[in-house]
């Protein structure tokens, strides 16, 4: 039988106040990008904010209900109207009083009557920095006075900052910082005939201007002098101001100085990733501030009408409120449900990601869901508790000062009668809140660090820079420590991922120490009794596990609850010699709302006595669904050990293959091919070209990022417009990750493959953001299809092809990242037209290349001098319909291979043609093969597989889907049912794994 659940009706919605007349703070979901302006036309500014996060993607509108100009600078507003699409980088410019909205390179058109649907190209190139950017924000102004409208764009720039692996042992970081640039597009013709010269950078006292990342210029006559200044943001939380020290046509930017506020303290936002928008939000004559904060929230920063020492002095920014609708709690939010006051109703904790606890007091109520109370913060000693990373604190670097991630679960720590806090955070320090009297008060006694009785030196996470003290609790940042008495002795114990990532059992020692925990014990396994790892990855992308453990089908069982796209069920199905046999289920709803992550947890609102799901998402919103709602598995679902959901696979279960998804289900183009994939260290990247169709001008590259849980939504990397406005399709994309540094993106441009060139783009951040296109040398095509391999002497090994005078094989080596190249070919062809090879390692440093031939089957090729040379090409066992093929060389020694086992044409009655039927086979030596696993067979077309392995044993494999998606398969090659062709040289079983007759 199959794997899909039984679809039951209802899903996730997010958990509402129910409590009219409850103000709260305004906030949208992550990051948050302000729009102040009149938008319903009553004469009072409201506030559109974009929200460009997952899952509330959107432009809400925020009505003020005033009466007017010269209302309340302060109003309450009313609750969110979503009214458009968002994307990153949306700006607002006030032209004539009119509010425009830019993103790079474009402005949205018609949005007040058709929302945000239309643009219209206002700038050749949506990059105007010489290298990939971050932050790409873009305004208009008459910066110089001529009356002509220039562009302002600010960029971040990241190059110098990489991500992982920068501190050395005493803290310091290696790399270089962020980067805020600006830049000038002066208009050398009219407003409404625009001619703009190139990028020009913003200079101030002789220098570039330059702040700490996103800069999100904001040029205004901020001190009343008739000229134009520029006030610039950052990607932390404050503000620097550079006075216009020349005039109103010939501005002269002076040095930067810090915005200070009445008291002379630096202005300063509670968090980061700030983004500040100009207008005069009180109509007082002087140009306010209306900020985004990074979770969400919006902030006036009002002008006091004071300029000091030439710098205009703001006020405090003052967070704007709203009608209360939904509860939220700031990013990333990570919930528990306990009874905190005693009163025998579930009230909510909550940390997020500016490392504060947030409590929702439930307020009963005759329904089924309660009423809530507004956000009250857990106090230490009267002042409000938050952990932050500080200048070092996080594995990714000082940009992250400011967060704190803080995942926490509530119980009575130290059997006092009184409830306490267990809480892990961005530094992966586990603490304890230990409560005080009366019950129900949120002033907690100071932090104290959880310790471990060691036998030997502190287990900690390799890649921290600091190494801990003896006895101290070091783990995975970013990971919730499940409070619960698992052991059923009496004693709570603790329950959370280790420093290798594996899930573990602290238990608590015979004594009772409120701060002592025994060395942990990987007593929760998989089906096959291996130890449960829930995170493999290290530095960045470690941690980040949000679990819950409780009893959810009521079998008197202690269950598993994971973060994913939802809650991934992991039931406990027995206990054996020891050990906590979980099996993964899936998904408890079908609605996905993880974008950084979901945090489960559970609470009996209904209190029918069953569990009702609770989650926290990266909006910050909170989401429910009643248990009787929820997704149900039958008993016999199969076992499965992956780390990531199983999706409906058609046929019966097929031994080795672990899951299969769609990398997306809806995408701005209709047709889509020739993906690839790579592991960063910021977790999968998979790439595709796509457009109308292959050989239309507007297909381009478009990327995804897996963050762990979930593929995130599909953008344009690369296309194939020129500077002169022509514009050509582009083809096969190939990603090439450098270990610990840049992630390559080569790809074709050109009107056909017998006419195309190579293209090559890099990114700094795991494929967050691009920079500019750069054309290979001449006759240089770079990878043309399949992964590039690295040799022993650093060399980057590229199989490459040629269509212009026939399909002929070469290589292509680079020592240097691709800016020089030596080439090796063509190929003798040994009667073969061949293309596409795909590199596989043997002993002895020898390299097997396999083709895809126009003559029905896979052909092969040999060096034993590292590429340098190579044989004739000679045929193989294996069929093949003149379809692309990829291989890689497993760590171990044997050989993968995915491909279509048919050959092009009618094919034998019954059996599968052409592109119908893609396969997975295996070999020890590269010469005899056997088949191993079906990926697909039905009527359509399966085809150009990419296939690598990751760090964690584990094989992925990505493939075009009919020509309308992107297919993304993980395999455990350990549990392929291996067997051998047969007689005739067909596939010997199907989709269920069973032995088929030999033909006679």
């Amino acid at each position: 039988m199959g794997i899909l659940p039984a679809l039951r009706a209802g899903d996730l919605e997010r958990l509402a106040y129910r409590n009219p007349g409850l103000e709260t703070y305004l906030g949208v979901g992550l990051w948050a990008w302000p729009l102040p302006m009149d938008y319903d036309g009553d004469g009072d500014p409201d506030l559109l904010v974009a929200c460009p996060d997952k899952p509330s993607n959107g432009v809400y509108f925020f009505e003020n209900p005033g009466s007017g100009a010269g209302g309340d600078p302060r109003p309450v507003f009313r609750p969110a109207v979503r009214i458009g699409d968002a994307e990153n980088n949306m700006r607002l410019s006030f032209v004539d009083g009119a509010a425009r909205i830019l993103v790079p390179g474009k402005e949205y058109t018609g949005f007040h009557t058709s929302g945000f649907q239309e643009t219209i190209k206002i700038y050749s190139r949506e990059n105007v920095h010489d290298r990939s950017v971050r932050a790409n924000q873009w305004g208009y102004t008459d910066w110089d006075g001529d009356g002509s409208l220039d562009l302002i764009v600010g960029v971040g720039d990241w190059n110098a900052y990489g991500w992982d692996y920068a501190y050395d042992r005493s803290g310091h970081w290696r790399n270089g910082p962020l980067h805020g640039f600006v830049y000038w597009l002066r208009n050398r013709g009219s407003t409404a005939h625009p001619d703009y010269a190139g990028a020009e950078m913003l200079r101030a006292n002789g220098t570039a201007v330059d702040v700490y990342g996103r800069p999100s210029p904001c040029v205004a006559d901020f001190d009343g002098d008739g000229d134009l200044d520029l006030l610039c943001g950052e990607f932390l939380d404050g503000f620097t101001y550079f006075e216009n020290t020349g005039s109103r046509t010939q501005p002269v930017l002076a040095a930067g100085r810090r915005l200070r506020d009445e008291q002379g303290e630096n202005v300063q936002m509670d968090l980061q990733m700030i983004v500040p928008a100009a207008i005069d939000w009180d109509g007082d004559g002087d140009v306010d501030l209306v900020v985004g904060d990074e979770d969400g929230r919006v902030a006036l920063l009002e002008h006091s009408g004071v300029v000091r020492q030439g710098t205009p002095v703001f006020r405090k920014p003052y967070y704007f409120r709203q009608e209360a609708s939904e509860l939220k709690c700031g990013a990333l939010a990570t919930p528990c449900v306990f009874d905190w006051d005693g009163d025998g109703l579930d009230d909510i904790l909550c940390g997020n990601t500016a490392g504060r606890i947030e409590f929702f007091r439930n307020l009963g109520g005759e329904e089924e869901l309660p009423r809530w109370a507004a956000p009250e913060p857990v106090t230490v000693g009267g002042s409000v508790f938050r952990i932050q990373a500080g200048e070092n604190g996080s594995i990714q670097g000082p940009c992250e000062a400011k967060w704190g991630y803080t995942t926490l679960s509530a119980g009575d720590w130290n059997a006092d009668g009184l409830p306490d806090l267990l809480v892990n955070s961005i530094l992966g320090e586990v603490m304890c809140l230990l409560g005080k009297a009366p019950r129900g008060g949120l002033d907690l006694a100071e932090p104290a660090p959880l310790r471990v009785r060691w036998e030997g030196e502190a287990r900690y996470p390799a890649w921290n820079w600091r190494a801990p003290a003896a006895g101290e609790f070091v783990t995975q940042w970013r990971t919730t420590p499940v409070a619960v008495d698992f052991t059923g002795d009496g004693r709570i114990d603790l329950v959370m991922l280790d420093h290798e990532g594996y899930l573990a059992l602290f238990e608590r020692p015979a004594e009772v120490d409120p701060f002592e925990v025994l060395p942990g014990k990987r007593i929760f396994c998989d089906e096959k009794g291996e130890p449960l790892r829930l995170n493999a990855r290290t530095a960045g992308g470690s941690g980040r596990r949000k679990l819950a453990v409780v009893d959810w089908d009521g079998d008197g069982k202690l269950d598993l609850l994971v973060n994913g796209a939802n809650a991934e069920w992991y039931r406990q199905v027995e206990r054996r010699d020891g050990r906590v046999i979980l099996r993964r289920l899936g998904p408890l709803a079908r609605r996905n709302v993880a974008g950084h992550t979901s945090s489960p947890a559970v609470a009996d609102w209904n209190r029918d006595g069953k569990p009702d799901l609770l989650l926290g998402a990266e909006d910050g919103f909170l989401y429910h669904v009643f248990h009787e709602e929820t997704l149900t598995y039958p008993e016999e679902t199969p076992a499965d050990s992956a780390l990531d959901p199983p999706e409906a696979v058609e046929g019966e279960a097929r031994p080795g293959l672990l899951r299969m998804e769609f990398i997306y289900e809806d995408a701005p183009f209709p047709e889509c091919h020739a993906s690839t994939i790579v592991e960063t260290g910021a977790g999968l990247v998979a790439a595709w070209f796509g457009g109308t169709g292959e050989g239309h001008e507007d297909v381009g590259i478009w990327v995804s990022r897996h963050d762990g849980e979930t593929w995130g939504k599909p953008f344009e990397a690369a296309n194939g417009v020129q500077f002169d406005g022509l514009r050509y399709p582009c083809w096969n994309p190939v990603l090439h990750q450098e270990p610990g540094g840049v992630l390559q993106l080569y790809y074709k441009c050109g009107p056909s493959p017998s006419r195309w060139w190579g293209m090559r783009i890099e990114s700094y951040d795991g494929g967050r953001v691009w920079g500019e296109a750069v054309r290979l040398l001449e006759g240089i095509q770079g990878p043309v299809r399949n992964k590039a391999v690295r040799l022993e002497d650093g060399t980057l090994l590229c199989g490459s092809s040629r269509e212009d005078a026939g399909w002929r094989v070469y290589f292509e080596r680079t020592a240097d990242l691709g800016r020089t190249w030596t080439r090796v070919g063509p190929l003798e062809t040994g009667g073969f037209e061949a293309i596409q090879p795909t590199i596989l390692r043997h002993p002895e440093g020898r390299l097997q290349a396999l083709c895809r031939t126009k003559q029905s089957v896979v052909a092969q090729t040999w060096s034993r001098d590292g590429g340098k040379t190579w044989s004739a090409l000679e045929k193989t066992m294996l069929p093949n319909p003149s379809s692309g093929i990829d291989g890689v060389t497993l760590a171990g020694g044997r050989h993968l291979l995915v491909y279509n086992h048919t050959v092009r044409g009618s094919g034998k009655p019954g059996e599968p043609r052409n592109r119908e039927m893609l396969n997975v086979a295996l070999s020890e030596d590269g010469l005899q093969w056997r088949p191993a696993l079906i990926l697909e067979r039905e009527r359509g077309e399966f085809s150009y597989p990419a296939v690598i392995q990751t760090a964690d044993g584990k094989v992925h494999v990505t493939y075009t889907w009919n020509r309308q998606r992107v297919r993304h398969a993980v395999l455990d090659p350990a549990a392929f049912r291996v067997q051998s062709y047969r007689e005739d040289g067909g596939w010997p079983f199907g989709t269920d794994g069973e032995e088929k007759p030999q033909a006679q």
